[in-house]
């Protein structure tokens, strides 16, 4: 394992929230720091890695990073969950000044089986990793709190600011600006509002 592998895996556990051992688990440590080097180019990759280090020592998040940084750091973390590198911003797409497709791929076949997604809900792909026989019967373990993933991650107590005028701890952070669709939490499904523009619906087939 070299420094380099080790400071890109220390970069991203603030970006995931999975401590470095389950980021070292995956095996995919040092392809994913390739895909990201290649993909965003080993200059701006650098300077990424630059300003996000600086903002996460200053007890800083993704509020302290400028629009593209924030388009990468976003594309990393979406790496690490899934497995394939996203579609980036056509803006940021632009700033990078990337000479290949911008396109979502998978980066490797063992990448969507080592995807960090699901393990957020203890869970497993289709057709890998099954839990075992019987295991459906055992409950599954309570999900840890607020405190119990700062000290797994290490990173102690940190105030949280991002689209807040004012500091706030992370457990007072309004439901609005918790990660997510939030079509899924605070708005009923008779409320969704259709497609843009269209007001007709297809009629149903004789």
């Amino acid at each position: 394992m070299t420094k380099e592998v080790e400071d890109f895996v220390g970069l991203c556990v603030p970006l995931t929230g999975f401590p470095a051992f389950d980021l070292y688990a995956t095996g995919m440590a040092e392809r994913y720091l390739e895909t990201a080097r290649h993909q965003i180019g080993p200059d701006r990759f650098d300077e990424f890695r630059a300003a996000w280090t600086a903002a996460a020592s200053a007890r800083g998040g993704p509020q302290d990073l400028s629009p593209v940084h924030l388009e990468v750091a976003r594309a990393l973390t979406y790496m690490w969950l899934t497995g394939a590198w996203p579609r980036l911003a056509p803006a940021a797409h632009a700033a990078l000044r990337r000479e290949m497709a911008n396109e979502e791929f998978v980066v490797a076949p063992e990448a969507y089986v080592e995807g960090l997604v699901w393990r957020t809900f203890h869970g497993h792909p289709s057709g890998a990793k099954p839990p075992g026989f019987g295991t459906w019967a055992v409950r599954p373990p309570a999900q840890p709190d607020t405190a119990a993933l700062r000290e797994d991650l290490g990173i102690g107590e940190f105030p949280c600011r991002t689209g807040l005028a004012a500091e706030v701890a992370p457990d007072a952070v309004p439901d609005h600006l918790l990660p997510g669709y939030r079509a899924s939490r605070s708005i009923p499904p008779s409320a969704v509002p259709t497609a843009a523009g269209r007001t007709d619906t297809p009629e149903e087939p004789a």
